[in-house]
Order: structure tokens, then sequence, then C-alpha cells
């Protein structure tokens, strides 16, 4: 019994419909089945072009959800990247885009805020290496040799007995340790 009309066309668009439900559906599987992460974007496109065909595909919903964890995400990452242009007080830690990157890393859909995460996480750390360097090397240089600073306090003791109580040797010591007195200097006509 061969469908007539009206019923013809319906089982045509029913076949027709089937077709392109079947095509998403290998689609949707290739995409989520690839070592390269499909975009957010293109992930929600798909989504959207399912639904608006109407179909019905078992794999929907789990794209509908990684679509969903990424755009949650992408907010995050844009709310904290915002922080950081707002003044030094509301710069978000190392440790919090640190944190923020290995779940945008984790996401099964390549999300494009994750690279510029990735290198300010990188130039941050860059950043905090050289600061504990240059206070490492700059707390060697103002550590005080114990012998050095006794020895120089003693003679500085013995310079300021000595000027306060007049004596010549005194006076010879203290030049000795500071140089010659100004007005010597002129004469001698050394430049400072």
């Amino acid at each position: 019994h061969q469908p007539t009309g009206r019923g013809s066309a319906l089982a045509e668009a029913l076949a027709a419909k089937v077709a392109r439900g079947r095509e998403w559906s290998a689609k949707l599987e290739r995409e989520m089945a690839e070592e390269d992460r499909t975009s957010l974007r293109d992930a929600a496109a798909m989504v959207s072009e399912v639904e608006a065909a109407k179909l019905k595909l078992p794999k929907l919903g789990k794209l509908r959800e990684w679509v969903a964890r990424a755009k949650a995400w992408q907010d995050s990452a844009r709310k904290v990247q915002a922080k950081q242009t707002r003044g030094a007080s509301q710069k978000p830690a190392l440790s919090e885009l640190e944190a923020m990157l290995a779940v945008g890393l984790k996401l099964p859909l390549d999300v494009p805020e994750a690279p510029l995460l990735a290198r300010q996480v990188r130039e941050a750390s860059d950043v905090e290496r050289c600061a504990e360097t240059l206070l490492e090397a700059a707390e060697e240089v103002t550590k005080p040799e114990p012998a050095a600073d006794a020895d120089a306090a003693a003679a500085d003791a013995d310079a300021a007995d000595a000027a306060l109580s007049g004596g010549g040797a005194g006076k010879a010591r203290v030049a000795a340790q500071t140089g010659p007195e100004p007005s010597r200097v002129q004469e001698e006509g050394v430049a400072l």
C-alpha cells in the first residue's frame, strides 16, 4: 500500500529528519571523541543548530553540559582578569590564577581565555621568582660582617674619644680613617 499525497510528504519529511539526526549524531560523536578539543564557540553553535532543528540526540545533553561548564569558567576567568586592571588592591593572587588555570585546562572544550591566563600565570611566576632572587641578594648585601663591624665600631669609638679630649693624635687617627680635612683637600687641589 503506497502512501498518497499528505502521507507521502510526511514520510519524506520524517525520513529527512532522521537523516539529519544521524548526520548530527555522527558529527557530535566525532567532535566529542577527538583528541583536539572542540572550541567553546563551535560546541555552542552545534548545540544551537541541533536544538533549532528540534532533534533529540543522546550526546546533546553531555555537550550542552560541557558548554555550560566552559561558559561558567569563561565568566570566572574574565572576572579575575578584570580584577587585574582595577588597581593593586583588587589584583588576584598568583595561587588564585594557578587554580583557575588548572580548572580551565581540564575542561573538555577549548576556551580562548585559557592560553591568555596561562601566559599571565607564567609571567607572574617569573616576576615572583625575580623578586625572590632580588630579596635574597638584598639580604646578603645588608648582612653585616661580625668581625668588621666590631673593628669599625672600636675605631669609631677611639676616634670620637680622642676628638672630644682634644688630643692631636686623635685628629690624626680621625684623618687617617676619614681622609684629609676639607680645607687640606682644597689646598692640595684634589677634586671631589
